[in-house]
């Protein structure tokens, strides 16, 4: 539009105010865009931003950097919360609620598009929810008449207990991956999984790859204190009522010791009291008080779809392919290497790392390990294990 108006008016073949009322431009506007071309030429042409070029109360990166800080730090903080840590930290000018919301949001929003524009890399939503989730197992629960093995799902994040449930204590694996399916297909996928120790790769750790799910191993922290948590809650089974929950407050720290001092407990009623226990922690008591929000009001289910199957497992044009024997070994340069009978019948990766002879060996797109193919000779018979990722 601008180019034609510029060549009429330019051209002088009638009046200016005609050439203006020709377009529905004001004399104004038109004189606005002719002096801009007269002085840059073509470049004139091009709609100019209408940001101002200065923003006095934009509140300063050094801050907004603190801000982000202090939620990653704190990720059960709110607004308000993080505007008085700021105040108590000298840090100027302290920004409203309002605004430190604000930013937070916009932080999500870039972890999306940057997600969006790496192929939805997790590292990118390293500090939002369903970035980690970690199961964790309590110890073994006789009931009146079974035994279980209670477990919960807990969102590394914001704290937000996903999901508990009651597993029979044989077959496990299998329990735990219906439990599994049914947790992914009402809450969404995790990006990652964290399973306690010890690290065992097996059928369960290859479905959650194959579901584009990675598989951290860690030290379950209620395991080291096993022997005191079963004094205690025999020391709860034998006291009243009163006394029970005087002491069970001493041990909030353990969730699931409540279920541990109940007597008389069926497998309804003590999945029952697990689901109580799971919407008091959610809901919480405590956070008001020290302005912290609640893990319900942090959490929200994960954007990322239960599939309807599983989704093929693509390798990278540079990478090695190996097929992994039903012994869970494949051969790489002439040697055995082991990673697990879990993978048999998969193929499994391998790329080449800065140290020479040294391989990365991968499934799925998740590291299992690396290979030192120095470590033995050709064609050796002995087979070279994984060091762990």
């Amino acid at each position: 539009m601008w180019r034609e108006f510029i060549a009429r008016a330019e051209k002088g073949d009638e009046p200016f105010s005609a050439v203006c009322a020709h377009f529905g431009v004001s004399r104004k506007t038109g004189y606005k865009w002719l002096n801009r071309f007269r002085v840059e030429g073509e470049a004139g042409l091009v709609e100019q931003s209408r940001r101002p070029k200065n923003s006095p109360r934009k509140t300063p990166d050094s801050v907004s950097d603190q801000v982000l800080a202090l939620r990653r730090e704190n990720p059960e903080w709110s607004a308000a919360r993080i505007s008085a840590e700021l105040k108590d930290q000298g840090i100027t000018p302290v920004p409203a609620p309002s605004t430190i919301d604000l930013i937070l949001r916009r932080r999500r929003e870039q972890a999306a598009q940057q997600a969006t524009l790496f192929r939805a890399h997790p590292d990118a939503l390293r500090f939002e929810p369903n970035y980690r989730w970690t199961l964790r197992f309590g110890r073994e629960l006789k009931l009146s008449a079974s035994a279980v093995l209670p477990v919960l799902v807990k969102d590394d994040t914001t704290h937000f207990i996903v999901a508990v449930s009651l597993l029979p204590v044989t077959r496990r694996e299998d329990g735990l991956k219906i439990f599994l399916e049914q947790l992914f297909a009402n809450q969404g996928l995790p990006w990652r999984l964290a399973l306690p120790e010890p690290r065992v790769q097996s059928a369960l750790t290859v479905w959650l790859m194959r579901l584009a799910i990675g598989v951290d191993f860690v030290v379950d922290e209620s395991s080291g204190s096993e022997g005191d948590g079963q004094q205690l809650a025999a020391q709860l089974a034998k006291l009243p009522a009163y006394q029970r929950m005087a002491l069970s407050r001493l041990a909030k720290t353990d969730l699931l010791l409540p279920l541990y001092g109940a007597r008389g407990l069926t497998e309804k009623s003590a999945l029952t009291l697990l689901e109580q226990l799971r919407e008091k922690h959610n809901f919480g008591g405590s956070q008001e008080a020290m302005q912290q929000r609640s893990p319900i009001s942090l959490y929200r289910p994960s954007a990322r779809a239960w599939p309807e199957m599983l989704p093929e497992i693509i390798s990278a044009p540079e990478a090695d392919v190996r097929l992994v024997s039903e012994k869970g070994i494949f051969t790489f340069q002439r040697r055995l290497i082991h990673v697990g009978r879990a993978f048999a019948g998969f193929e499994v990766e391998l790329k080449p790392t800065l140290v020479a002879d040294h391989y990365v060996v991968l499934f799925a797109g998740q590291v299992l390990g690396q290979v030192d193919v120095s470590a033995a000779e050709v064609d050796e018979t002995t087979s070279l294990s994984l060091h762990l990722a």
